[in-house]
């Protein structure tokens, strides 16, 4: 029941995570902390306004508690708090974390996790980038974070599906309905055995306020935030600010100089960020295992090895490019072994060229 009376406690205006943990720690529960009259409140050295904001939610919402919980049962949504075995390690680390956060699906606390941010208006450069990367970590057990946003944020999402497990870390409450498209992508990170989670009370709406307090908690989730496009004022790096102030390392993926969705990504490699041009980049960084397994099957011949070993795994390589570093096989031969290649479901070919399926 406590972890209820601390949500509701934090649902009062002007009761942020940090003067909740602060009064639980002074009155010894957040339930006593509700049940609390105004000469207790007054001893304890609470503002006056702090003071008239808890009594008027209280009169207005006498049965707030009982309705949170009628609420998380039959949304099937779950509430941590920051007193619980289950909440992540991490996040405890950052300045003010949530005092209490709602979800649904599976935590995994001690999981490794690296955050994918950018733009909402993003290239197909982007979503190539973000897409190929998030697979590939998800591939080697590493649970990929974002903020289930249009753009880079979904192509992270959907890459790490493909493999494995990603977290959403929603910009309103939980509540709130979401475009189609986002309920479709949330519900399969859910049935996936990932998370999609939010501090914010359940009928809190996004607003312009609410995404940056996201974004600490998708970077406090995290060893490391990576970007892969973002323009000058894009709120990917807010997350990476965030990100840094943490004491975390800000990852970026370098773009088209022209590109002004590439201006924030080429400034924080310029000012120091690592730059990223695939996953492994990532697992070597940290000495994660690459897990992955070779999607070449058995039955490849000597000359289609060759050419599979050729093509790399989360970046492109164009013909022309192979045939310059085949030079002793027949260009027809080349292209008939890309094809059987393609058959076999070993590559796949896009506008950049050819990479490992």
């Amino acid at each position: 029941m406590e972890k209820y009376y601390i949500a509701t406690l934090n649902a009062v205006n002007l009761f942020g995570s940090a003067r909740c943990r602060q009064l639980i720690e002074t009155f010894g529960s957040a339930e006593k902390v509700w049940r609390a009259e105004i000469p207790e409140l007054e001893e304890a050295k609470l503002k006056s306004n702090l003071i008239d904001s808890l009594i008027n939610f209280r009169q207005e919402h006498p049965d707030a508690v009982e309705q949170l919980i009628d609420f998380c049962e039959s949304k099937n949504v779950k509430l941590c708090s920051f007193y619980d075995e289950d909440y992540p390690p991490l996040l405890k680390e950052i300045q003010n974390p949530p005092v209490v956060f709602y979800y649904r699906g599976n935590i995994k606390p001690l999981a490794e996790r690296i955050a994918i941010v950018g733009t909402r208006r993003n290239t197909s450069y982007g979503e190539k980038a973000a897409q190929n990367i998030a697979s590939e970590l998800a591939e080697a057990g590493i649970t990929v974070v974002s903020g289930a946003a249009v753009g880079i944020d979904t192509c992270a999402h959907r890459g790490a599906l493909k493999h494995g497990r990603t977290v959403a870390v929603l910009g309103h409450g939980i509540a709130k309905k979401p475009l189609r498209e986002t309920k479709k992508l949330l519900d399969e990170i859910i049935e996936s055995g990932g998370v999609v989670m939010t501090e914010f009370s359940p009928g809190t709406n996004a607003a312009e306020f609410t995404f940056p307090i996201r974004n600490r908690v998708v970077a406090g989730l995290c060893r490391g935030v990576l970007v892969v496009e973002a323009g000058k004022k894009s709120g990917a790096l807010i997350t990476s600010t965030h990100a840094a102030d943490f004491g975390r390392d800000v990852f970026a993926v370098p773009g088209n100089i022209f590109y002004e969705k590439s201006y924030g990504c080429n400034e924080l490699i310029r000012d120091g960020a690592t730059l990223i041009k695939n996953a492994k980049d990532i697992l070597e960084f940290y000495n994660f295992p690459d897990t992955k397994k070779s999607a070449a099957p058995l039955e490849l011949n000597d000359i289609e090895q060759k050419i599979f070993d050729m093509i790399p795994t989360g970046e492109f390589i164009t013909i022309d490019e192979i045939l310059m570093n085949a030079d002793d096989i027949e260009p027809e031969e080349i292209s008939q072994i890309i094809l059987q290649l393609e058959i076999k479901k070993c590559i796949v070919e896009q506008s950049d060229g050819y990479t490992k399926a």
